[in-house]
C-alpha cells in the first residue's frame, strides 16, 4: 500500500503537466507483452516470491475531445478497459484481472507520447492460501480481490494509425482484510506494445479555462458514514463489521485539487478481539472507538475524485497499528448533495478494511 499512496501523490505532480495541442483519434485497441516478478515485501514470502514470468495484456481505449472542462484541464486524456493475465508460480496459479483505467498525457508531440496511466478493478488468482495444500502462499486468501495498476507508457509513431509502446507497470492486488491472510501482491513489469488507431485523426486544442480563479470558492462541509467487514488474526475466520463517521471540510483550489480536513470516528470490534488476545484491559464499548484527524486532499476528474487523507489518532486504546492511518480511493459525487465513495483504511503497509459509505453536503 505504501508504493500505491507514493504512487498517488506521483500522479498529482505529473497531472500538472502537459501540452495544448493534441492529436488523436477516437479509438484504439491494443497488446502488451510484459515481463515481470513479485516483490517480497514480508519475510513469510520468501519461499513463493523471486521467480520471473511472462504476463500480457489486451485493451480497448476511447480518447476524449474536450466537449468538458475538466477534459481540457487534463489536456484530455483517454479511458479505456483491459484484461491482464499472468502465469505465475505453482503457490499462486494464474491471475487474470479486467479492470478500467484513465491514461493522462505528460507529453504529446510527433516522436512521442508519454502518458500516466491509473486502473482499478476486479482481480482473480487461481490458487490461494490452504492449510493443507498451499500454506506456503501467505500472502492472499481469496479468490477474487481487488486490483490497482499504475502505468507510465511511451509511445512512438512507427505509421499514422500503428504505435509502439514501453512501458513500466505496477499492479496490486489485495482483499483489504476481509479474508487472511492478506499481505497483497505487487508486481512490478517492463513492457512492449503495439496499438492501432481507428478513424480519422483531429488535432484539438485543448484551451483550460481560468473561470475558478477569477472568483472566491467557499468551503463545503460534508458528513459521512461507512461500513466495512474484516478478519484479525486473533480470531481466524470470523467476519467483523466495522464502521466509521466522519465529518469533511474542503475548499476546491483549482480545478483539479480541494484541499481539506477531517475528523474520524472509527469502530472495528475486530480490535476487541486484538486487545484480548494482547490481555489488556478494555474500557467497555468506548474501548475500541478511535478518534482521529488529519489533512485530505481531492484530486477532481468531473464528478469522481482521488481522495488521500493522512490522519493521527486523538484517541486509541490499541496501539499495536501506531498513531498514524492513512485513507486512499475513490468519491463520485451524484449530486451537489450526496456522494458515495470507496476508502481503503491502512496503516502504511497494512491495510484494515475497506470501507463502503455515503456522504451528505451540507
Amino acid at each position: 500500500m505504501k508504493s500505491i499512496v507514493l504512487t498517488c501523490l506521483l500522479f498529482f505532480v505529473l497531472s500538472a503537466w502537459g501540452q495544448k495541442d493534441i492529436k488523436e483519434n477516437p479509438f484504439s485497441i491494443g497488446f502488451r507483452s510484459q515481463y515481470g516478478y513479485i516483490m517480497n515485501h514480508s519475510e513469510t514470502m520468501e519461499y513463493i516470491t523471486g521467480q520471473h514470468f511472462p504476463a500480457y495484456e489486451f485493451y480497448i481505449e476511447k480518447s476524449t475531445t474536450g466537449a468538458k472542462e475538466w477534459q481540457r484541464e487534463y489536456n484530455l486524456p483517454k479511458w479505456g478497459v483491459a484484461f491482464y493475465h499472468a502465469n505465475i508460480n505453482e503457490y499462486f496459479g494464474s491471475i487474470s484481472t479486467l479492470h478500467p483505467y484513465i491514461a493522462f498525457p505528460i507529453v504529446k508531440n510527433r516522436a512521442l507520447d508519454l502518458d500516466f496511466r491509473l486502473g482499478g478493478g476486479i482481480g482473480y488468482i487461481s490458487k490461494i492460501f490452504d492449510a493443507s495444500d498451499n500454506f506456503k502462499n501467505t500472502a492472499i486468501g481469496t479468490h477474487f480481490n481487488a486490483t490497482f495498476s499504475f502505468m507510465l507508457d511511451a509511445q512512438f509513431n512507427i505509421s499514422d494509425p500503428l504505435k509502439l509502446h514501453t512501458n513500466i507497470t505496477f499492479t496490486h492486488f489485495s482483499n483489504s482484510s476481509y479474508a487472511l491472510p492478506n499481505l497483497g501482491i505487487n508486481i512490478p513489469t517492463i513492457g512492449l506494445g503495439l496499438s492501432y488507431h481507428f478513424g480519422d485523426s483531429k488535432e484539438i486544442r485543448a484551451e483550460k479555462s481560468d473561470l475558478l480563479e477569477k472568483k472566491e470558492q467557499s468551503w463545503t462541509y460534508t458528513f459521512r458514514g461507512s461500513m466495512g467487514i474484516n478478519e484479525t488474526y486473533a480470531a481466524v475466520d470470523k467476519k467483523f463489521y466495522a464502521g466509521s463517521f466522519s465529518f469533511l471540510g474542503q475548499k476546491q483550489t483549482s480545478p483539479k485539487s480541494k484541499w481539506g480536513a477531517e475528523i474520524n470516528i472509527f469502530h472495528n470490534p475486530a480490535l476487541k478481539r486484538e486487545l484480548e488476545d494482547l490481555n489488556k484491559e478494555i474500557n467497555g464499548g468506548l474501548g475500541i472507538l478511535q478518534i482521529g484527524i488529519g489533512p485530505s486532499h481531492t484530486l477532481t476528474i468531473d464528478k469522481f475524485g482521488l481522495y488521500l487523507q493522512a490522519g493521527a489518532y486523538i484517541h486509541s486504546e490499541y496501539k499495536e497499528s501506531g498513531s498514524i492511518f492513512q485513507r486512499v480511493g475513490g468519491v463520485y459525487q451524484f449530486t451537489e448533495k450526496i456522494s458515495a465513495q470507496l476508502l481503503l483504511k491502512t496503516h502504511l503497509t497494512v491495510a484494515e478494511y475497506l470501507e463502503f459509505g455515503i456522504g451528505y453536503t451540507l
